[in-house]
């Protein structure tokens, strides 16, 4: 455990995963294995010099009841965990119910359950069900619009099989519908039989081996059933049936609903048997472990701002009391057609519109009371939905309904409001970062003191942007400033005021060098060191080396000591690791090279300016592989005449990259008007493999090896 720690450390690796050691024919004791490992695991931790290592699982064997029991122990023993009862069971029988463009979707053991306002005639599941007569006739609602949609043929199918004995169901081809079968039941209006005739129709689809299906709100057309009622009736069926056959062949099951109000019912209804998922009961006590162990690695700090965000951020939407339509008629039919009227009027002008962004929780609090007072104004509901993803982050929607002309106006308002928060995001980040790198000062009363943050931004962008003059304003004073050096002249007045930069690069120096490098004389400027054949540090860089290029010959391999470029290279990768905010911006690449460069390189570092002597596919800097064998290519590691090629196995700054391509002197800008540039590019980012730096005091040559 202790060696494999260290050299998961060495490595630079993020993560690392254990069995359980020995617990198999070994026969060691899982109470003592348990507690050994994660003795290791926290004495690295506590011990250990660097950071690189983030994550230590273990994997066990789920059917290995009494291992999972051992180490479920320790962890409690360890990091003192309570499992209260709440976190043993659930509540009920669906999962955790999640909301995306107007549909509620949970599920039900393995089966997905939708819930959504729509057309059922629209729909491409296996199977959509009709809600029909007993003789499997009816020309009205819900079934009028299926026959009408499948055509003549089904209909005549319907009339041939009605005429036949039957079980309240019969199953017809599609006609023109997207599905493959039409399942057509007679489901009267009485919940018991809407739960009868579910279950009957999912027993039917599971038989011929579909994988889903499409059910209208049954009964509550011209059956006038309560929807809330019916609801809960289908619900329970869809329960009732996948806890009796968890191994059929439906993986989804969809409620279409096509009065857009009665989806709240359906909602409600869904929220009454919401429960734990299966993943929050499997994971328990580890989840809270993983969770404590994971501040061991990362530190303590936590989520808490952006937590108290998402509980902060609370919209609930406008309570409506629902209209009541009595309609009159000279016929049934007549009263029928008035009713899909009106019911295709009001559809014609519902709608509903989802906005996910992550700037919704940096909304302020002035645009969240303007959200609330959108409701008072305009015939919307705007609510707040927030979904726990993985690693804890939060992904929070705001759902606006209602009538489509105040829809569009209410989400073009928010829209505006999501624009100016990543505006003032952006703006936050860059002048934090400008701040860190640099301090403009301007002179007052024979002192110096320190612009605001958003001043010292606005100087710093104009400098870089090599601006003749900037606005800005000290004290409520408007002054303008001669760039780069001032002065700074006021509006009124004409009073001049001096200015001066700070570069913090410059006053953070780091004087340590690494500990087992050889003395060097006071006049040495750069020392190479062979390293000794067989020792620690000859075998690492033997392994860099040996796996891509297992067949060629190590001549020698030099240690490059070069105080100067050390030092300022460490200055760079501590700025590095502020401006990026993490401390995974380091890696060890290769760098072919020829015999005359090696002394420039030595004693100077790498030189850009060279850019275009090989390849400038990916931009106008210097190139580094992250495998031997394509520096190993006579290209770039220029064999001398007895046939001896150099290597270089580097230290460089990669930090955060993205593609790159040949017309690029330096890196682009990681967001739109931002100064804020990536560190280098590569050739692809998913999993890149040459990097590109267009800073060559971002690259240490660490060693030069020699070989054939």
């Amino acid at each position: 455990m202790d060696n494999c720690l260290g050299q998961a450390e060495q490595q630079q690796q993020k993560s690392i995963v254990f069995p359980a050691i020995g617990t198999g024919n070994l026969g060691f004791p899982k109470a003592l294995v348990a507690s050994l490992m994660l003795d290791s695991v926290l004495k690295f931790s506590k011990n250990r010099t660097s950071s690189h290592v983030h994550e230590v699982m273990f994997a066990l064997y789920p059917q290995d009841t009494q291992t999972i029991q051992a180490f479920t122990t320790e962890f409690n023993n360890k990091f003192n965990i309570q499992v209260s009862s709440t976190q043993q069971q659930s509540k009920g029988p669906l999962s955790k119910i999640t909301s995306k463009s107007g549909t509620y979707e949970t599920t039900v053991g393995g089966v997905v359950l939708q819930v959504l306002s729509g057309d059922i005639t629209k729909q491409n599941t296996d199977v959509i069900v009709n809600s029909s007569n007993e003789n499997f006739t009816l020309k009205a609602g819900v079934s009028k619009a299926v026959l009408d949609a499948a055509g003549s043929n089904v209909e005549a199918e319907c009339t041939q099989l009605g005429a036949q004995p039957n079980q309240g169901l019969i199953m017809t081809q599609p006609g023109m519908l997207q599905c493959k079968k039409i399942i057509h039941i007679s489901a009267k209006s009485d919940p018991a039989t809407i739960k009868q005739r579910v279950k009957q129709v999912l027993q039917m689809t599971a038989q011929q081996k579909l994988t889903s299906i499409s059910f209208p709100a049954l009964g509550t057309g011209q059956g006038g059933a309560n929807p809330g009622q019916v609801a809960d009736s289908m619900l329970d069926a869809v329960v009732d049936f996948v806890t009796q056959t968890p191994q059929s062949s439906i993986k989804l099951i969809r409620m279409v609903i096509f009065q857009a109000p009665m989806l709240a019912d359906f909602h409600q209804s869904m929220q009454k048997r919401e429960g734990g998922s299966d993943k929050q009961k499997k994971e328990g006590v580890f989840s809270k472990a993983a969770a404590f162990a994971k501040s061991l690695f990362t530190g303590s700090k936590d989520k808490g701002d952006q937590q108290q965000k998402v509980k902060d951020f609370v919209i609930d939407g406008k309570v409506l009391n629902p209209a009541c339509f009595s309609i009159c008629g000279p016929s049934r039919t007549a009263v029928d057609q008035a009713k899909q009227w009106i019911e295709k009027l009001i559809s014609d002008e519902q709608a509903f519109e989802s906005i996910s962004d992550p700037m919704i929780l940096n909304l302020s609090d002035k645009d969240q009371q303007r959200i609330q007072e959108l409701q008072q104004s305009k015939d919307v509901s705007v609510r707040v939905e927030h979904k726990t993803q993985g690693a804890g982050s939060d992904d929070t929607t705001i759902l606006v309904e209602g009538l489509s002309r105040d829809v569009l106006m209410a989400v073009s308002e928010i829209q505006t409001m999501l624009r100016k928060a990543r505006d003032d995001f952006s703006l936050k980040k860059d002048m934090e970062f400008a701040s860190e790198m640099v301090e403009w000062q301007y002179e007052q009363g024979g002192q110096y003191h320190s612009f605001d943050q958003l001043t010292n931004f606005k100087l710093e962008q104009a400098l870089t942007l090599k601006s003749p003059h900037v606005d800005i304003t000290v004290q409520g004073q408007a002054y303008k400033v001669t760039m780069p050096e001032g002065p700074a002249v006021s509006a009124v007045g004409g009073n001049q005021m001096n200015i001066k930069r700070i570069d913090k690069l410059q006053v953070q120096v780091i004087d340590s060098i690494p500990q087992d490098w050889e003395a060097m004389a006071a006049n040495d400027l750069v020392k190479m060191c062979p390293l000794k054949t067989g020792s620690k540090e000859y075998n690492d860089v033997l392994g860099h080396f040996r796996n891509t290029c297992p067949n060629n010959n190590i001549i020698q391999i030099e240690r490059v000591q070069n105080p100067g470029m050390w030092k300022k290279y460490q200055s760079n990768k501590q700025i590095m690791e502020i401006k990026n905010g993490h401390q995974n911006n380091e890696k060890r690449l290769f760098h072919g090279t020829r015999e005359d460069s090696m002394m420039h390189i030595n004693h100077s570092g790498f030189n850009r300016s060279y850019a275009g002597v090989n390849a400038t596919v990916y931009g106008k800097g210097t190139y580094f592989a992250l495998n031997a064998s394509y520096s190993a290519n006579n290209t770039y590691s220029v064999p001398n005449q007895q046939g001896h090629k150099r290597m270089y196995l580097c230290r460089v700054l990669t930090g955060d990259y993205t593609v790159g391509n040949s017309s690029m002197f330096v890196p682009p800008p990681k967001s739109a008007n931002s100064i804020v540039l990536y560190d280098t590019v590569v050739d692809r980012p998913n999993a890149p493999t040459i990097f590109v730096v267009f800073r060559d005091d971002h690259a240490y040559p660490e060693y030069l090896i020699t070989f054939t």
